[in-house]
């Protein structure tokens, strides 16, 4: 008796790279010659495109866009990941990757006709909180089949079939497992399955094949290549092949979801998953782009979404400006792409005129600032402090009067006087080779002979190495070990440099407004030492084990690790060993070689060292991933060269730490001192703004300190405050929750420590509606909202499950588009042409 069988393939292609690098016939082909394969073996398929490529097909080759539409409409095809750039979702921030679902679903729905179900990437997208974020726009399913290509990764094989992947929060998608029946797109790998199919096959297991499918000559994965070994599979007579989708193939063909004890639960954890990328390559510079431009967005989004609470005259010519910043958020979804990382030498140039977009776009962020600055009718001395993260924060201020501390309240802003500045009185103190330095009961000590770095908060004292930087070249390990040498930049300012390596250098700063040490740890490829060579002389051996890696000592070993991936903070083990593999010269046709990373894991933007008693030091960073753990050992990945960028690597590499010695965290804590790191510097212009302005002067001045939305519960951080345009973002979805508001606002909150919250929430305004959603803004359920009258905000309650991801949708009166009677003016227009009348 044959043994039922399921078959589906996944067809991955996108527009980013691909398309910018073999031109305009690669996705209209794509599309072509996956229905060919469908037709020669009577699959059914799955298209794995960006969501970027399917609004590039509808103008560019709509032809091809339709022949797709009735594939996925008849069936034969369905629509997996849908993403709108194909992130490693792992290394971007969490909302960068909820804008990638929701923009991707929605090019999806607009283009295709359809919904998106289903989640399958070829390229490696997996974090703790995906599933979650998956289930918010409404998928049911997925896979964690993910191939090998330029990057291995590994997600723990399964004897099941299928399994009910669970996210942090218990969302849950039935899932399809990395098992021995998952095929990669060679023939040869066809062959091998074949031989192994019949030992001990169970009934209706589920054979995942990945292809990229590109008709070309200068490709190698076309279905006229793959369709005799797969056909020669099919018609095995040792198995009755049932073809479907990925989901109807996870189902079983049935139509209901199926709900069954049998199905095993599975929560994957980071230790047990490896994302097999040449993370740290060019000093992170990719994801560093995406991060800083993430947050710039975020906060553009905040101010202009407050500034429609103060009604006309508005900054823009509309309430709010959402085509500009979805523009930007559309360029950046794309920037963030896969290949503009993994193959950074080849394509990411091309993602440079993004980032650029998102930038030039966010620098209204400055008018907007500038607009509010002369609402408040500014006077001299006066100056603006605005917050644009969700929760009240202490701002370091340093003026021409001085400097001072002040505490600005959350997504708002705060005016402060000249006389509240006072002249700074702390310094560090050099003796000899001791650096120290004092502020109340915060202290740091620095032994260059120790090589030691002490810091104190009170009773608590944790004391580490100076950092160590180390490479590899030609096989030999460098280390940063010559003399060390102080030097003052000013009173909160010191450099360490070494004796005989100018090239490599230490920042330590203390910051005015939290007790803590930055360092930044700099390889600089500009000196004087490189000038006098070229980056082969200089320039480490190549792969992540012989990069620049930057070394702490601890004193004691610690009990555990704490690390953040988006929109999570959990324990995380260093773990191994995995396998990385890179190419011998060119990246398509030479020999492979493979290094093993041991102790590894990763960190968007903290680690937290927790020793006995819950004592720990927390390492916030500006962007440095790839982190290494080992007895009392620390090591972070600053750079590395990766052949697959072949010669294009990016020299030298600089990143900054914060050290914060604590008695004990809240992971809700941990994250908002990670945003606050971030935070600084980025956009000077729009985080904290001194104006004095000379222009106009307005007759009804705002408050001098407002926050637009706060959360009161510490567990719960208010990430994202935004609007949308009801007109474009309710296509599609009858239950939209922001129906006849016009411009709703949208918030998004997130808990993070765990635990179960009623939270409450205040408003600097009259609430009409409050609205739980999806995140596509699908109503879910009404909160209950009671203005009180003659005051100014609103204050309501929502309830969050342990560790959930909830947004809200609220119409806030003050809020709404005031619309002008222009008409009124039409004596200033109707006959100011007619000059010759006059």
């Amino acid at each position: 008796m044959p043994i039922p069988i399921w078959y589906t393939f996944g067809n991955h292609m996108h527009w980013v790279d691909m398309q910018w690098l073999w031109g305009y016939h690669v996705l209209p082909g794509s599309v072509r010659d996956m229905l060919h394969f469908c037709r020669e073996t009577g699959a059914k398929g799955n298209v794995n495109f960006d969501g970027i490529g399917y609004e590039k097909l509808a103008s560019e080759n709509p032809e091809a866009l339709w022949e797709l539409r009735e594939a996925v409409q008849v069936g034969t095809v369905e629509v997996v990941g849908a993403s709108y750039g194909q992130p490693y979702g792992l290394f971007h921030g969490g909302e960068s990757n909820i804008r990638q679902r929701i923009y991707g679903a929605r090019a999806v729905m607009r283009l295709l006709g359809v919904r998106p179900k289903t989640f399958w990437e070829e390229e490696f997208d997996f974090f703790p909180q995906l599933p979650q974020m998956l289930a918010g726009v409404g998928f049911e399913y997925a896979s964690l089949f993910f191939q090998w290509t330029w990057h291995t990764p590994e997600i723990p094989k399964e004897e099941a079939p299928v399994v009910w992947w669970e996210g942090v929060d218990g969302s849950r998608l039935l899932t399809a497992t990395r098992n021995h029946l998952n095929l990669h797109q060679w023939p040869e790998d066809v062959e091998i399955l074949m031989d192994q199919l019949a030992e001990g096959t169970a009934e209706n297991q589920i054979i995942q094949q990945w292809l990229e499918l590109m008709p070309s000559p200068d490709w190698m994965c076309r279905s006229e290549i793959l369709l005799p070994k797969t056909k020669e599979l099919l018609s095995d007579p040792r198995f009755e092949f049932k073809f479907g989708t990925l989901s109807e193939a996870i189902r079983g063909g049935s139509a209901p979801l199926p709900v069954s004890s049998t199905v095993p639960v599975k929560r994957y954890l980071m230790d047990e998953v490896w994302h097999g990328m040449s993370l740290g390559k060019n000093a992170d510079r990719a994801p560093r782009q995406s991060h800083y431009s993430e947050r710039c967005l975020l906060q553009v989004e905040s101010l202009q979404a407050m500034l429609g609470l103060f009604g006309r005259p508005y900054d823009n010519w509309d309430v709010y400006p959402v085509w500009e910043l979805e523009e930007a958020w559309r360029s950046l979804l794309a920037a963030q792409h896969h290949d503009n990382h993994e193959c950074e030498g080849l394509c990411g140039h091309v993602a440079e005129p993004q980032y650029d977009a998102v930038h030039a776009i966010t620098k209204g962020g400055q008018r907007g600032l500038e607009h509010l600055a002369r609402r408040l009718n500014l006077a001299d001395g006066e100056t603006l402090l605005y917050n644009s993260l969700g929760w009240a924060r202490q701002i370091g201020h340093e003026g021409f009067f001085g400097t001072g501390v002040f505490t600005v309240p959350a997504l708002g802003y705060r005016v402060i006087q000249a006389a509240e500045l006072k002249p700074e009185t702390t310094e560090w103190l050099i003796v000899g080779q001791i650096a120290t330095f004092d502020r109340g009961e915060f202290s740091v000590r620095i032994d260059l002979d120790a090589r030691n770095l002490e810091l104190r908060i009170g009773d608590s004292r944790r004391l580490l190495s100076l950092p160590e930087l180390r490479w590899t070249k030609d096989g030999h390990e460098v280390r940063s070990q010559e003399p060390l040498l102080f030097g003052q930049c000013d009173e909160r300012s010191l450099k360490i440099g070494w004796e005989r390596q100018s090239n490599c250098v230490l920042y330590l700063t203390v910051p005015l407004a939290i007790d803590a040490l930055d360092l930044t740890a700099q390889i600089d490829h500009s000196s004087e030492d490189f000038a006098q060579s070229t980056a082969d002389d200089w320039w480490p051996d190549a792969g992540m084990n012989a990069g620049f890696q930057c070394v702490w000592e601890f004193g004691e070993a610690w009990d555990s690790l704490r690390s953040d991936t988006p929109y999570a903070v959990s324990e995380v083990k260093p773990s191994g060993p995995w396998q990385r593999k890179y190419p011998t010269g060119d990246w398509m046709t030479s020999p492979q070689w493979f290094e093993t990373i041991e102790n590894a894991f990763t960190s968007l933007s903290l680690v937290d060292v927790l020793f006995e008693g819950n004592e720990g030091l927390l390492i916030l960073h500006d962007g440095s991933q790839q982190w290494f753990g080992e007895g009392k050992q620390l090591r972070n990945l600053l750079s590395m060269r990766d052949p697959w960028d072949e010669g294009r690597a990016k020299p030298g590499a600089r990143t900054r730490y914060r050290f914060i010695p604590h008695q004990q965290l809240s992971d809700a804590s941990r994250w908002k001192l990670g945003r606050e790191l971030f935070g600084t510097n980025l956009y000077p212009d729009v985080l904290s703004q001194a104006w004095n302005g000379t222009g106009e002067k307005f007759e009804h001045s705002l408050p001098e300190e407002i926050s637009s939305v706060s959360c009161a519960a510490d567990n719960v951080c208010v990430t994202a405050f935004y609007r949308e345009a009801e007109d474009y973002s309710s296509r599609d979805l009858p239950a939209y929750a922001g129906t006849g508001v016009g411009h709703p606002y949208v918030l998004r909150l997130v808990e993070f420590d765990g635990i179960e919250t009623l939270a409450e929430i205040s408003v600097a305004g009259t609430v009409a509606s409050a609205v739980r959603t999806n995140l596509l803004g699908e109503r879910l359920n009404e909160l209950e909202v009671t203005p009180k009258p003659g005051h100014s905000s609103t204050t309501f309650t929502v309830g969050l499950r342990p560790y959930e991801i909830s947004t809200l949708y609220l119409d806030i009166i003050e809020g709404r588009k005031q619309t002008r009677d222009l008409d009124a003016a039409r004596n200033v227009w109707a006959t100011v042409h007619r000059l010759e009348d006059e």
